[in-house]
C-alpha cells in the first residue's frame, strides 16, 4: 500500500524546479506553492509583477497535494451554521466569493489547457440516519436562501442501504488538484516567475520584506504566506482549531457512481468521490477527522475508511492511503489579507476542508490586495478583525524568526535501560535531567530522540502512529522522529538527544 495520496501516485511526472542558491530581487515573494501561492503568482504576473515562489518541498506536494479535489459553494460545517452565525447577507456573500474562485479555475484550465480532468458536477450531503434528517432539511433551506440551485430528495445516488435524506446542488466540480497546481507552475514559470522547489525559508523580515532561505535571500515589496497556516509566530494561530482528516483510495468494480460530491452524514462523516484514470477508477473515501495531538492516533484511522468503503462499496485492496490538515478559524471565515501588525506581509489561513476553493480565493484576493484593486470580500474575510481582541499569552509579539532551539540532552545508561522493552515502530515520552525527551523506535531497532517540546511555542508533542511523527495540538506543527519539520508553523526541528546506541 502506498502511503501518499491518490493524486501524487496518479500525477503526470514534471521536471523538477530549481533550488534557490543565490539573493534575488523581486516585487513580491511567495511562501508556499500550492494552489494558493501559485494562483496569487499567475494573477500577479499577468498584471506585471515580477514574482519569486518558494516551497520547501515540490509544487503542491502540501495539503494542495493530500485534499479530495472536490470544488464546491457550500461550506464543510454547514451553510446553515454560517447564516446562523453571521446572518443571511453573509452567507450569500460567502457563497458568491467561492463560486467566482471555481469559475476561475475552469477559465484557467481552458486558458492554459492543463489535463486535470476538471468537470462540473453535482455536490450531494446525505443523511444517513434519522439522527441527521434535521440537519439535511436545514442545509437544503440555506442552500437554497444562498441562490444556489439546490433540490431536496428521498434517495441518494450512493449504495447506502439507510439513506434517508439527500441534498443536491447542481454545477459544482472535481478535478485532480495536483495534475492542476505542477501544471500551472510549469506553464507561469519563466524569467517573471521564478518557482524554486526544495527551498526552505528559514525566517521572514516584514520592512524591509525579505524572505531568507538555507542558501539565500529574497528582497521584495510584498510578501505573501502561502503555506495553510503562516510560518512563525501569528496572532491568527490563536484563533484556529487545528484538524487532521485521513483518506484512501481503492480500485472500483461494477457499480460506478455517477461523478459528484458525496458527503455522507452519519455516526461518522465521510466523503466520497469516485476517480477515473487510463480507464482504471478508483473509490475515495475521507473522513476518520480528529482534533490534532488531542491523542495518541494509529493505524485504526485508516482501517475505519476501509470497513466504510467496504460495507458499501465492491472495492479491491486499499492501493493509497494519506491524511490532511485543516485550520478552521474560530468564527468559521478565513483570514485573508494583510497580517496583523505587518505593513508588507499578507497571509492567508482558516480555510477547514474547503482548501481548493478558498486557496484559489485567497489567491485572488491577495493579488488584488498588492496590486491596489478593490474585491468585493475584502472585509468578509479580512484580517484586521483580529485586532481588536486581547492577545493571548505568547502572541504579545508577532515572530517570523527561528526559534530558539532546546538545550541539548543525552541519554545515559539509565535512560536506555528504561528503553529497552520498547517495541520497534513505537514510540514513549521520558525525562532526562527533567526535561521532556520523544523516543522512537525504528523497524531496524534504532533509537531516535528529540526535544519533547514543539519548537514553535514550547506546546507538548504527541505520537501519531498513523503516520509515524509527533504532533503538536497546540498550532498544528509536525515533525518526523528524527525532528525534521513535516508541516506547520514551525520554523525549527526538534532537537535531537545524543544516544550511544550500543549503550
Amino acid at each position: 500500500m502506498d502511503t501518499s495520496s491518490l493524486w501524487k501516485g496518479t500525477a503526470a511526472k514534471t521536471a523538477c524546479l530549481p533550488t534557490l542558491q543565490t539573493d534575488l530581487n523581486v516585487d513580491v515573494a511567495i511562501v508556499g506553492a500550492g494552489i494558493t501561492g501559485l494562483t496569487a503568482a499567475m494573477l500577479l504576473v499577468q498584471a506585471g509583477k515580477r514574482v519569486a515562489v518558494l516551497d520547501a518541498h515540490k509544487a503542491g506536494d502540501g495539503s494542495t497535494g493530500n485534499s479530495t479535489g472536490n470544488l464546491y459553494a457550500t461550506v464543510d460545517l454547514g451553510l446553515h451554521t454560517l447564516e446562523e452565525q453571521h446572518g443571511l447577507e453573509t452567507m450569500r456573500r460567502v457563497v458568491e466569493s467561492r463560486s467566482a474562485a471555481i469559475d476561475l479555475i475552469e477559465a484557467t484550465v481552458g486558458r492554459l489547457n492543463l489535463d486535470c480532468g476538471f468537470q462540473r458536477v453535482p455536490w450531494h450531503l446525505i443523511g444517513v440516519d434519522a439522527a441527521h434528517v434535521g440537519d439535511i432539511e436545514k442545509e437544503a433551506l440555506a442552500a437554497m436562501r444562498a441562490r444556489l440551485h439546490a433540490d431536496l430528495r428521498d434517495d441518494a445516488p450512493l449504495p447506502l442501504d439507510a439513506a434517508l435524506k439527500c441534498l443536491r446542488v447542481e454545477d459544482q466540480a472535481q478535478f485532480q488538484p495536483l495534475a492542476y497546481v505542477r501544471q500551472l507552475a510549469q506553464r507561469i514559470g519563466g524569467e517573471d516567475c521564478l518557482i524554486f522547489e526544495n527551498t526552505r525559508v528559514t525566517a521572514i523580515e516584514d520592512a524591509p520584506a525579505v524572505v531568507h532561505t538555507e542558501h539565500g535571500k529574497v528582497a521584495c515589496q510584498h510578501i505573501v504566506i502561502a503555506t495553510h497556516t503562516p510560518v512563525g509566530i501569528h496572532l491568527v494561530q490563536s484563533q484556529l482549531e487545528v484538524v487532521r482528516e485521513y483518506g484512501i483510495a481503492a480500485p472500483l468494480h461494477d457499480s460506478i457512481p455517477e461523478p459528484g460530491v458525496y458527503w455522507c452524514i452519519g455516526r461518522e462523516r465521510h466523503s466520497v468521490r469516485t476517480f477515473t484514470e487510463h480507464g482504471r477508477s478508483y473509490l475515495v473515501v475521507v473522513g476518520s477527522a480528529h482534533k490534532l495531538g488531542e491523542k495518541e492516533v494509529g493505524a485504526e484511522r485508516f482501517q475505519q475508511l476501509e470497513l466504510f468503503a467496504r460495507d458499501h462499496f465492491p472495492i479491491g485492496p486499499v492501493e493509497y492511503r494519506w491524511s490532511a490538515q485543516r485550520y478552521r478559524a474560530r468564527d468559521k471565515l478565513p483570514y485573508i489579507g494583510r497580517n496583523v501588525d505587518a505593513q508588507n506581509t499578507f497571509i492567508a489561513t482558516g480555510f477547514s476542508g474547503d482548501g481548493l476553493t478558498y486557496g484559489t480565493l485567497a489567491g485572488m484576493m491577495l493579488a488584488d490586495e498588492i496590486l491596489g484593486r478593490g474585491t468585493p470580500w475584502r472585509d468578509l474575510y479580512a484580517v484586521e478583525r483580529l485586532a481588536g481582541d486581547k492577545r493571548p499569552k505568547g502572541f504579545e509579539q508577532e515572530s517570523t524568526g527561528p526559534a530558539s532551539p532546546d538545550q541539548a540532552v543525552a541519554l545515559g545508561a539509565a535512560e536506555l535501560g528504561k528503553l529497552a522493552d520498547l517495541p520497534p515502530c513505537q514510540s514513549r515520552r521520558i525525562e532526562v535531567d527533567g526535561k521532556p525527551v520523544a523516543v522512537y523506535r525504528s523497524q531496524d531497532g534504532r533509537l531516535q530522540a528529540v526535544a519533547g517540546k514543539c519548537s514553535h511555542m514550547g506546546c507538548e508533542i504527541k505520537w501519531n502512529g498513523a503516520e509515524t511523527s509527533w504532533d503538536c495540538d497546540c498550532h498544528g506543527s509536525r515533525f518526523a522522529p528524527d525532528g525534521r519539520v513535516l508541516e506547520g508553523p514551525a520554523l525549527a526541528p526538534l532537537r535531537s538527544a545524543s544516544i550511544d546506541q550500543g549503550g
